[in-house]
């Protein structure tokens, strides 16, 4: 059994796909599957995601486009690793990324986590971008979305599923919905090396 299966949706983004996929693959030291979730491509995706020769993708087909909450979803309840992790098509991860993330909740005995990342302006600006400390999450969960976006996290899957994953009816907030579900349930890791 794979220790973190990556969840990745993806809609008719072949270019920034293959990136975020190769970024997944050159993951070091850990045990992983990667669930791509086409969420009803027509640009070609479907034939080059099947050209790949990897035992550790599968890929999981939805004929219509139904929202990134249920592609999400559907990759958790496929996953059969220890761990879920969220990568989105546009992101990318640096090659120690979920080795880092999984420490960090491993030094915090926690079965969440998030991290700091890095973020990339259209004419290559950079600006880290890092998220509130475990301690502060509460609260500030109450007021905006303090942890990030998903690329950034790390869940068990069991936690994940007793949560009920994302809220498929909240469109662009199921992400901070689920952390603030996530952080009355458990205290979560912080990886602050930006890896993201």
């Amino acid at each position: 059994m794979p220790e973190v299966s990556v969840v990745l949706p993806t809609l008719d983004r072949w270019a920034l796909l293959s990136r975020a996929l190769t970024s997944v693959l050159e993951q070091r030291d850990v045990d992983l599957e990667v669930l791509v979730i086409d969420d009803g491509s027509s640009d070609g995706t479907p034939a080059r995601l099947t050209a790949i020769d990897d035992p550790r993708l599968r890929v999981l087909r939805q004929e219509t486009n139904q929202g990134v909450a249920r592609a999400r979803n559907r990759g958790i309840e496929a996953a059969r690793g220890e761990w879920v992790a969220f990568l989105d098509d546009d992101d990318f991860w640096a090659p120690t990324c979920l080795r880092e993330h999984l420490q960090a909740n491993a030094d915090a005995g926690a079965s969440w986590g998030y991290g700091a990342a890095i973020s990339v302006g259209p004419a290559g600006a950079r600006r880290v971008m890092m998220p509130a400390p475990p301690d502060a999450l509460n609260e500030g969960l109450l007021e905006l979305n303090v942890v990030g976006p998903p690329s950034t996290a790390t869940v068990r899957t069991d936690l994940l599923r007793e949560a009920g994953g994302f809220d498929d009816h909240l469109s662009v907030i199921a992400d901070w919905d689920l952390w603030v579900r996530l952080s009355r349930r458990e205290p979560a890791g912080f990886c602050s090396v930006p890896l993201v």
